[in-house]
């Protein structure tokens, strides 16, 4: 029997979730063995709120909401998705006729897509204010024609709340599609456009590091954000990035230590004696620097003032595999943080955790976990190139 996933159409932040963790399990690496994802979400958020690992390249912000538009006009709820379904991937090979090759999504599938633009960038439309109908796709055309019905059978009203609740659902103040725009389309922004998305941006996130480096363009190859040359952010978003760079550094070696342990269970004794030297090699660069500047209670406040408060459990995690790496100097050997590991995996992941269920041991990869912490500066660099650019 095949597994599927289901939520409503109201329940947005399930729906947008959902489809984080879909796109997610499609890449083995970057399941959260450790349950550490809360974290580097929250980091993210505080940071770059509205982005997505799904997201590719900006303009998508205002693409969504025109073929929205445009598949509203359709006469029923049936036609309005089958149109918008025809506009998404029409927009597809109106980008490559463009001369547009990175970022288009669907430039490989076509006309076979499955995540689509209005999937990936949902949940930023609402966050930055380009839609204003808290619902799904679904759901918004199921509406739209609840808004057309009142329509015909309503006088236009005099009261600005009962205008407002016949509105199309989107930002009155969307600029108007290209007409070329299902012909022959890029990435580039005009003026005006790159106004809007400038205004919405940092509206829309104000106090955040986004809403700041949209008016402050860097043009340093960073792979980090860390690595931005100096600048003069504003306290807060400055501590947040800092403490952003100190777990990335501090948590690395519980996964080092996770594969380590997987290893020997699964008698590889290449892999064992690279995760060995890995986790050395690591415990040594951390003490020199990050685990000294490690302050606990000052990073849980710090995603306390941010809005995204961690569960007990994970804080007990985290703090646990800290004071494991700050009190043994050979990790490999430590039957503590090992037992600190472990417990963490099979409370997680219940029978399927690698290290009780031989049938998930044996689909490691070799390599469980060992995700790069940049809390999506690269997705959100790729964006801000667009918004920075000159035409």
């Amino acid at each position: 029997m095949t597994s599927t996933f289901g939520w409503l159409d109201t329940d947005e932040s399930r729906r947008d979730a959902m489809l984080k963790i879909v796109e997610l399990f499609k890449d083995e690496s970057t399941v959260d063995d450790l349950g550490i994802g809360s974290i580097r979400d929250a980091i993210s958020d505080a940071l770059f709120p509205g982005t997505s690992v799904l997201h590719t390249r900006l303009r998508y912000i205002l693409f969504v909401p025109w073929l929205l538009a445009q598949a509203a006009q359709a006469k029923n709820l049936e036609a309005m998705r089958a149109e918008f379904r025809r506009l998404e991937i029409r927009l597809i090979y109106s980008l490559l006729i463009g001369g547009e090759t990175e970022g288009v999504i669907g430039g490989v599938a076509k006309d076979a897509l499955k995540r689509t633009p209005s999937a990936a960038y949902w949940a930023s439309l609402r966050r930055y204010g380009t839609r204003t109908w808290n619902t799904s796709v679904d759901g918004f055309f199921r509406r739209t024609m609840t808004q057309k019905t009142l329509r015909r059978h309503s006088a236009e009203p005099d009261d600005p709340e009962a205008r407002e609740a016949l509105e199309a659902g989107l930002d009155p103040n969307l600029p108007e599609p290209p007409p070329d725009l299902l012909h022959s389309a890029t990435f580039a922004l005009p003026d005006h456009e790159r106004r809007y998305l400038v205004d919405r941006l940092s509206m829309s996130t104000e106090g955040s590091l986004l809403a700041w480096l949209v008016h402050h363009p860097r043009t340093e190859e960073a792979a980090f954000v860390w690595e931005l040359g100096p600048s003069t952010l504003p306290p807060e978003l400055e501590n947040v990035v800092e403490q952003g760079r100190l777990f990335r550094e501090v948590i690395r070696g519980a996964p080092l230590l996770y594969n380590l342990i997987l290893s020997e269970r699964a008698r590889n004794s290449e892999l064992e004696g690279n995760y060995r030297q890995e986790l050395a090699t690591w415990r040594e660069q951390v003490t020199d620097g990050p685990l000294r500047q490690w302050d606990g209670p000052h990073f849980w406040r710090t995603l306390q003032r941010a809005g995204s408060p961690i569960r007990q459990p994970t804080q007990i995690f985290v703090d646990a595999w800290v004071q494991h790496v700050d009190s043994t100097i050979d990790l490999a050997s430590s039957d503590s943080a090992r037992t600190t590991i472990a417990d963490r995996e099979r409370r997680l992941k219940g029978g399927r955790s690698r290290l009780v269920n031989q049938a998930a041991l044996d689909r490691w990869n070799g390599a469980a976990g060992l995700v790069t912490l940049d809390y999506r500066w690269r997705v959100t660099r790729g964006l801000l190139l667009d918004l920075w650019e000159t035409t």
